[in-house]
């Protein structure tokens, strides 16, 4: 989940709440783990990081801090490939994902754990796994009746792409599109959603 904490809950949080809790009732026996980018810290990709990654490959001794960075990484890619399947939930930031998003989704993409390089371009090792993207944005961008220049969502095709890089091809999506462009229509729209979720959790 990657959502500032705010006094009012967010929309994608409500609808990911909706949908985790219509999945309990229906997966009694599956366990869920719960990640708040916003919250947790995530292992950054920087010089340390680098650095460890190049002394692992030519069998140098490591700082402890690259030691205990490089641990962190593998402790979140390692949890990542042992799930079966995945939630992201997020608001929209200007056509594009919260960065915490994004860093996420870095230290996840490691070859030989999520992916390998092949002859013939990358190819994913999560394959028969599956993924829900629930996103909420002010104005429309899923809708073939909308139009406009700035009707893009970067953020969900980039999903597409890491999801495929992953080998993840089982996605659904639930998008909580227009509360401030049509601010009268916000609780309907909220609604619909919430009810798309709980329908979506029997099955996912």
């Amino acid at each position: 989940m990657a959502h500032p904490h705010t006094n009012e809950k967010g929309l994608s949080v409500q609808v990911g709440e909706q949908f985790i809790s219509s999945y309990r009732q229906s997966h009694p026996n599956d366990e869920i783990v719960i990640r708040d980018l916003f919250e947790e810290q995530i292992p950054p990709l920087d010089d340390t990081t680098f650095d460890a990654w190049l002394k692992v490959k030519y069998s140098k001794p490591m700082s402890e801090a690259e030691k205990n960075q490089l641990a962190q990484h593998t402790a979140w890619v390692d949890e990542f490939v042992s799930a079966d399947k995945y939630v992201f939930v997020n608001p929209m930031y200007n056509h594009f994902l919260p960065y915490q998003l994004k860093n996420y989704l870095d230290v996840t993409a490691v070859t030989r754990k999520t992916f390998k390089y092949t002859d013939h371009g990358p190819e994913g090792l999560l394959n028969g796994k599956k993924a829900l993207h629930i996103q909420a944005a002010g104005g429309i961008y899923h809708d073939n009746n909308a139009s406009g220049e700035f009707q893009a969502d970067f953020g969900d095709s980039y999903m597409d792409h890491m999801f495929s890089l992953y080998g993840i091809k089982n996605i659904s999506k639930i998008f909580i599109e227009g509360c401030d462009q049509f601010p009268q229509q916000r609780d309907k729209i909220l609604n619909n959603a919430i009810q798309q979720a709980k329908s979506m959790a029997q099955e996912f």
